[in-house]
């Protein structure tokens, strides 16, 4: 391999997985991360990358090599960090989260974010997914349940209380859950056993519930917080009875020293906090 700088592209592509996502987190263009991917094939003597059916991926010998460069890339950054802090560089920094944490408080004050780090890219992403945080699919993770992965820096920001609503004076026991797929999820088990039935209706984010709930007098489940502005909305049950899930906060530890990631982390932390505990 020529040098540190083509094995930037590697990462880039295998992390963001299409040349323009690749091209705009580096700040060049499309030609050019081609170019440098096809420097790097040649000079491997072998295809780095393979073309899927939505993005590229890294073949067997580029899952290597992107190791190899990620790993070196990452004790960079750590040495970076701890000796020139206070010169942090323009950076991107990956957030996948859940939707409502994402809409309802994180981006209520990226003004805060942005004021305080102008060099800070922020990339908030909501997704079900356990993404990966060893291959670089995100930088921090937010997910409702304690993790069990290895080498994972966790902490536990925050409780989130889940209760079930309705209208005031039309407490009906069909109400509005979330899809299918998460009836697995403690609320949904909660609304199941709360109601004594399944879901009327379903829709896939709390706020679309409780604007359904709004509308057609039918009960559902939210989180406390995001129900309090619906003033048609009423707890059906005592507060200590509601479902508390966990918010939990995910880095990997090789990004321990990352000045961005801290700063991001913490800036998470602080509007979490204060969202749910005003």
């Amino acid at each position: 391999m020529d040098n540190w700088d083509d094995l930037r592209f590697v990462i880039a592509l295998a992390r963001y997985g299409s040349m323009a996502n690749a091209a705009r987190h580096l700040r060049t263009n499309t030609a050019t991360v081609s170019r440098r991917i096809k420097r790097l094939n040649e000079s491997a003597h072998t295809a780095l990358f393979q073309k899927g059916a939505t993005e590229w991926e890294l073949t067997a010998e580029g899952r290597r090599l992107y190791e190899m460069a990620a790993s070196f890339g990452e004790e960079l950054d750590t040495f970076h960090s701890a000796t020139h802090e206070s010169d942090l560089s323009f950076q991107t920094v990956r957030v996948t989260g859940l939707e409502f944490l994402n809409d309802r408080i994180l981006s209520n004050t990226i003004d805060v974010f942005h004021a305080n780090h102008p060099n800070i890219t922020l990339e908030l992403s909501a997704t079900d997914r356990n993404v990966s945080l060893a291959y670089g699919e995100a930088d921090i993770a937010l997910r409702l349940s304690r993790p069990n992965e290895g080498r994972l820096m966790t902490r536990r920001i925050a409780n989130v209380n889940m209760g079930a609503f309705a209208r005031a004076g039309q407490h009906s026991s069909d109400w509005i859950g979330l899809p299918y797929e998460l009836d697995w999820t403690p609320e949904m088990k909660f609304g199941a056993s709360f109601f004594g039935r399944p879901p009327a209706f379903r829709m896939s984010s709390f706020s679309s519930i409780l604007n359904g709930m709004e509308r057609t007098g039918l009960s559902g489940i939210a989180p406390h917080f995001m129900a309090a502005p619906f003033q048609k909305l009423e707890m059906l049950h005592a507060p200590k009875d509601a479902c508390v899930r966990e918010v939990w906060m995910l880095v990997h530890e090789t990004r321990k020293a990352d000045a961005g990631v801290r700063h991001t982390c913490k800036w998470i932390e602080e509007s979490v906090a204060k969202a749910l505990n005003s």
